[in-house]
């Protein structure tokens, strides 16, 4: 019995002797495997370095040969401009007017024009200022040289600025109609105002140089009965948009013609195309007939061609006192 159980232990020590000499083998395997790894990945790890390293080179003369072809094109504006006989270097320190002057240029005015355009506003400023209007900027004689030349124009035409100006005239008569001893503007006569009305007057400003527009509002002789005015109180602010203008109460013809050029007024003083021009509402009441001769009292019926907005244009004193005409010798 002994000897059997020796017998047993001994195979089985054989057993395990065997099984740790496979699991030894199989460790050794295992450490050859990951030891090739480790190659391979430090292979890897080589060729990856090698390959930033290219890119970098690459880059780098990526940005060489950027910098050597912007070289390459400035140095040839630089001979453009000196073989045309400009100095580089006063362009660089003239390079904040140039920047001006840069939407001028390309829009097919020459370099010669211009030039001949400042030599002619200089020596007009110094024209100037040997009469005592030395403080005339450069703006202002811009606008006296092409005022000038529009007038010469004018005049060859045999017509312009000088020539009295149209009366616009939009009578009841031609369909610009107030409801009887009312101010406010039907939805028609609203819509004509803001469109051919404000054309009209638009050119005729800008044709005959002028920059007041007065507004005149004229009724005929039927009497405005049983009212209480208000317009002392409201009037000023009915033309300034703050009280509107059916809150007006006239009680007489001239008030009431008063009231209606406010009407007529405002709506030219909103538009931008009268922009810079001053609109003075005025009133003829019923003195003042069509054909501006003054009524004898005796047409007191209901005439609808009487009752009629005028527009009239001038200038201001303002703008007379500077409104100089150049001569021939400052024509651009």
């Amino acid at each position: 019995m002994a000897e059997i159980m020796l017998l047993l232990v001994f195979c089985l020590l054989i057993a395990l002797t065997a099984m740790f000499s496979r699991e030894q083998q199989r460790g050794r395997d295992l450490a050859a495997r990951l030891s090739q790894a480790e190659a391979a990945l430090t292979k890897e790890q080589q060729t990856s370095k090698r390959l930033e390293a290219l890119l970098d080179e690459f880059k780098h003369a990526g940005v060489i040969d950027d910098n050597w072809r912007k070289l390459v094109e400035a140095r040839d504006i630089v001979d453009k401009l000196q073989k045309s006989g400009v100095d580089p270097e006063q362009l660089t320190q003239q390079a904040s007017k140039l920047k001006d002057l840069l939407p001028t240029l390309t829009t097919n005015v020459s370099g010669a024009d211009l030039a001949k355009a400042w030599r002619q506003i200089v020596e007009a400023r110094n024209r100037m200022a040997t009469v005592g209007l030395g403080e005339v900027t450069i703006s202002d004689l811009s606008d006296l040289l092409v005022q000038g030349a529009k007038t010469r124009q004018a005049m060859r035409q045999g017509r312009g600025e000088h020539d009295w100006p149209p009366i616009i005239n939009l009578s009841e008569a031609s369909g610009y109609n107030f409801a009887i001893g009312r101010a406010d503007l039907s939805v028609d006569f609203d819509k004509k105002l803001k469109t051919s009305v404000v054309d009209q007057v638009a050119r005729i400003v800008a044709e005959y140089n002028v920059d007041v527009v007065e507004v005149i509002g004229h009724t005929d002789e039927q009497a405005v009965n049983n009212r209480v005015s208000n317009l002392d109180g409201k009037l000023v602010s009915a033309l300034a948009g703050k009280v509107p203008i059916d809150g007006l109460t006239p009680a007489d013809n001239a008030g009431l013609g008063m009231a209606r050029a406010v009407s007529v007024a405002r709506v030219l003083e909103d538009d931008p195309r009268l922009k810079g021009v001053t609109v003075l509402p005025l009133s003829g009441g019923q003195m003042i007939l069509p054909g501006d001769k003054v009524t004898n009292g005796t047409s007191k019926g209901d005439v609808k061609e009487r009752r009629r907005i005028e527009i009239r244009v001038r200038r201001s004193t303002a703008k007379l006192t500077t409104s100089v005409v150049p001569s021939s010798e400052m024509q651009p």
